[in-house]
């Protein structure tokens, strides 16, 4: 069997063996702590408890709540890695925030509107630096024919 650290705090717990049961009636997750006579006593059912049980429950749940809480943060730092950094991409965002203005095509400068699919279409990279390449070194005369 490997043992399990769980820190809490400043303190470090070693869980070996395995975990203990739950009584099938009552699962005992609210409880009464007694410093005079070092009772430990369920709320639901009014049962005393072992402490040492009742710490080991403690852990237990404490490493759960820690789990959680790492996947959570490890989450959020994934969320604010995609945040959108692309210059482009900045610029129609904040063509499209505003509330008077709309966006305009870059070549006939007419207005882009949400209904018109914006960003619905593609075309490949290479293909268009190639067609725009070819479309500049055509002589003026070779485009008149």
């Amino acid at each position: 069997m490997s043992d399990r650290i769980i820190n809490f705090a400043d303190m470090a717990f070693k869980l070996r063996g395995k975990s203990y049961g739950i009584d099938d009636r009552c699962v005992h997750l609210k409880v009464t702590l007694d410093d005079e006579g070092g009772i430990v006593t369920c709320d639901a059912c009014g049962k005393q408890l072992d402490p040492y049980i009742t710490l080991r429950r403690m852990c237990e749940k404490w490493e759960d709540h820690a789990r959680q809480t790492r996947l959570a943060r490890e989450k959020i730092n994934e969320d604010a890695k995609a945040i959108i950094t692309l210059r482009a991409a900045k610029l129609i965002q904040e063509a499209w925030r505003s509330r008077t203005m709309i966006p305009t095509c870059p070549h006939c400068h007419e207005a882009i509107l949400p209904e018109d699919g914006f960003g619905n279409s593609r075309v490949n990279r290479e293909m268009e630096l190639r067609r725009r390449a070819v479309k500049r070194s055509a002589s003026p005369t070779d485009a008149q024919r």
